[in-house]
């Protein structure tokens, strides 16, 4: 079973390399600034992301509890998916790269379980209002990523997973919110 430190240090290293790729992507669409634009703030969701796992691992290594076992489970065959599914976009940034194969890429990296696991570990580890702020973050970066489909992209199948994962992030933000009134 992994630690604590484990887990975290493997999910920001991997926040790290999704936030470097839409940065990337934020480079390669220079001359297009509403392009541009989007693909930096999805760049610095994802820094913000780093941002709050790096003040829980801080808070959690001042109670001494970093080296526990983690209260998130983290399978090695997803942190190998993850990242072969990270280094081969950022192969696929280059110049002539499409629009809209650049928004299949970002829903392609949306719907993996690193979204999900940022989410239980701020849940996990008893931050509230950091999970609740990165819930509130990606559902709102998901629509931004749908209606970049939606105008650039002719594809209603890219369409529909897009906001099915808006849909999937809201029902869960809903649920929140509800488990905190109770």
């Amino acid at each position: 079973m992994p630690t604590t430190r484990e887990v975290l240090d493997t999910t920001i290293a991997l926040e790290r390399q999704s936030m470097e790729l839409y940065a990337r992507l934020g480079k390669l669409y220079a001359s297009e600034p509403e392009i541009r634009d989007f693909w930096l703030g999805m760049a610095r969701d994802e820094a913000r992301h780093v941002g709050a796992l790096e003040l829980v691992s801080t808070i959690l290594g001042l109670d001494d509890k970093l080296d526990q076992p983690s209260p998130v489970s983290l399978e090695d065959s997803t942190i190998v998916r993850l990242k072969d599914l990270l280094e081969r976009h950022r192969s696929d940034i280059r110049p002539g790269l499409k629009i809209a194969d650049a928004l299949r890429i970002a829903v392609e990296l949306e719907e993996t379980e690193l979204e999900d696991l940022v989410a239980d570990l701020l849940k996990a580890v008893q931050a509230p209002d950091e999970h609740r702020r990165s819930l509130r973050l990606l559902v709102h970066d998901l629509g931004e990523l749908s209606y970049m489909i939606e105008r650039n992209c002719q594809d209603p199948e890219l369409l529909q997973r897009c906001d099915a994962l808006v849909e999937r992030h809201a029902e869960a933000l809903r649920n929140y919110a509800g488990e905190r009134e109770s």
